[in-house]
């Protein structure tokens, strides 16, 4: 909690982060071949670890990072366009697209619980006059209760839901399961980090600030929802900024007597106005069963319970990187144990440009096995680079590519004006 006196003033409180579309499987021959665009990426990322992990002089490290509550926000819609084209008083194109996306991360022993929402919705108008439409959703849930507070062993109960145009009714999936591994979110380290950045390019500060004194920085900069519950909407910024302030004038690496207007100014630039991405580490396994509560269609019949492995695996290779993976594997406890399977990899990679520009590129590998047929594998690809123009606003070009069996490459190219709601 924050300590702070109060003279004749009362007061009370606690303490208190792509376009979507429907998931199909897309089956690709034995001998599949990864396209070229997509091996001149890999190579372009490697060549970008190689220059983001060049030794930085900061005292810290992002590992370095724990707090009591870790929580992470972001609602924001994605992908909005819409294209409307005539000629002469004839309509020839007329498309629109949206996207949305939610995700919540909150862990405090002995509890931590991820909720990601992605929606999606189209339409478009035929050449005969007729306008149709689709629309998806996707949401997860994994809620997680650790056996003891100081332990990593946990148990979850996993809930997925799909919503898609055609379906009677949702779909429900539901995973059981017991895990170990916990996450950590250390995005508030990073923008102590970017602060402490601005202010020795300032020259307000001589050198970089000892780790003790960045980690406490990190943590004022998390507890700003509980100074807004401690003042007003209004003044709190004012009591925020000052322990800020002077959490860095303890460090003597002030050349100054305090940090002055730039100082407050720079602060204030990367707290409010720059997009910072989300900084996760750690990881976890999760091993249980699944079985689906709800089909898509009224009076079919439900998928056998199966066998399902989920391991999780988030770090940043730098201040400017992030990479995210996410490993599932399932297969039916029956005669077809071993035998029908999916197999699904998902790789996350973010690249911070500079304050203003990043680079993300998701990719997704998935393996079908059924009874009697070969494995089939399938490969989709979303490269995007986004500009941010205000805090809320940014303009995202994105790549989309995929690959199927007995069809050739797709790829698609989009340009997305977005807004983070929060």
């Amino acid at each position: 909690m924050i300590n702070r006196e109060f003279k004749n003033c009362p007061f009370g409180g606690q303490l208190t982060g792509l376009t979507t579309g429907s998931t199909r499987r897309l089956p690709v021959n034995t001998h599949y071949k990864i396209p070229r665009s997509l091996r001149t990426l890999a190579r372009s990322l490697i060549a970008a670890l190689l220059l983001t992990t060049s030794a930085y002089a900061q005292n810290v490290s992002v590992t370095d990072y724990s707090v009591p509550v870790s929580r992470g926000d972001n609602l924001r819609i994605d992908g909005l366009s819409f294209n409307y084209t005539t000629e002469g008083g004839d309509i020839i194109n007329e498309r629109g697209d949206a996207g949305l996306i939610y995700k919540k991360f909150y862990s405090s022993l002995p509890t931590a619980y991820f909720f990601d929402l992605l929606g999606s919705a189209s339409y478009n108008r035929e050449p005969s006059g007729n306008r149709t439409g689709t629309f998806a959703m996707d949401f997860d849930v994994q809620i997680q209760r650790y056996f003891r507070e100081t332990n990593k062993f946990f148990y979850s109960l996993s809930p997925d839901v799909l919503v898609r145009k055609g379906f009677d009714q949702p779909q429900v999936d539901v995973i059981l399961g017991l895990g170990y591994g916990r996450f950590i979110n250390a995005t508030a380290l990073r923008k102590a980090v970017r602060i402490e950045d601005f202010l020795m390019k300032e020259g307000v500060i001589e050198d970089h600030m000892p780790k003790d004194t960045m980690i406490e920085l990190g943590h004022i900069i998390e507890k700003e929802d509980e100074y807004r519950d401690l003042y007003d909407e209004r003044s709190y910024q004012s009591y925020w900024y000052e322990d800020m302030s002077n959490e860095i004038n303890k460090t003597g690496l002030v050349l100054s007597r305090n940090l002055g207007p730039i100082g407050i100014l720079r602060m204030r630039e990367v707290l409010t106005q720059e997009q910072i991405n989300d900084r996760f580490f750690g990881w976890d396994i999760n091993a249980g069963a699944q079985f689906q509560a709800l089909t898509s269609l009224k009076g079919e019949n439900r998928r056998p319970t199966a066998m399902a492995i989920n391991l999780r695996y988030s770090r940043p290779v730098s201040w400017s990187t992030q990479i995210n993976t996410d490993l599932k594997f399932d297969t039916p406890f029956n005669d077809d144990f071993g035998r029908e399977y999916n197999v699904t990899q998902k790789i996350d990679f973010i690249y911070e440009i500079t304050n203003k520009i990043a680079f993300t590129t998701t990719n997704t590998f998935r393996m079908t096995k059924t009874r009697l047929r070969d494995a089939k594998l399938s490969l989709a690809s979303t490269n995007s680079f986004t500009l941010f123009i205000e805090n809320k606003i940014s303009l995202t070009a994105i790549e989309q590519l995929s690959k199927a069996e007995g069809a050739p490459s797709r790829q698609s190219f989009n340009i997305a004006l977005n807004y983070r709601i929060f």
